[in-house]
C-alpha cells in the first residue's frame, strides 16, 4: 500500500474516545502526526465514517477534533494491532498546538 501521509507519524500511546453515529469507543493511539492518528481497536469503524475524537495528552489535557476514518486494519498481526487511521478534519488552533507539543 502506498504511503500517502503528509507528515511523519510518531509512536505515541495516548488514551482516546472515538464518538460516531454508531456509538463511542475507548481506545489507545498507536501513533500520531500533525494530520491524523492511528487508533488501536478490535472493531474499527468503516472507511469514510465521520468521528468526534477526544485524545488525552500525557499532561492530562484533552484534544478535541473532528475527523474521518481514512483506512482500517481489520485484524491484529504479529507486528501490528487492528484499528483505524483517522485524518483530522476540523481542529482549533489551541488543540493543534497541543498536538505539536505531544510530537516534540
Amino acid at each position: 500500500m502506498e504511503d500517502k501521509r503528509n507528515s511523519e507519524r510518531l509512536s505515541k500511546k495516548l488514551k482516546s474516545e472515538v464518538h460516531s453515529d454508531e456509538g463511542m469507543t475507548f481506545s489507545t493511539s498507536v501513533n500520531v502526526s500533525e494530520g491524523g492518528i492511528f487508533i488501536a481497536t478490535p472493531e474499527p469503524l468503516e472507511e469514510g465514517t465521520e468521528v468526534q475524537l477526544s485524545v488525552l495528552t500525557p499532561d492530562g489535557e484533552s484534544i478535541d477534533v473532528k475527523g474521518v476514518v481514512k483506512w482500517i486494519k481489520a485484524e491484529d498481526s504479529e507486528d501490528s494491532k487492528s484499528g483505524m487511521g483517522i485524518e483530522f478534519k476540523e481542529i482549533i488552533e489551541s488543540d493543534k498546538t497541543k498536538i505539536d507539543d505531544v510530537l516534540k
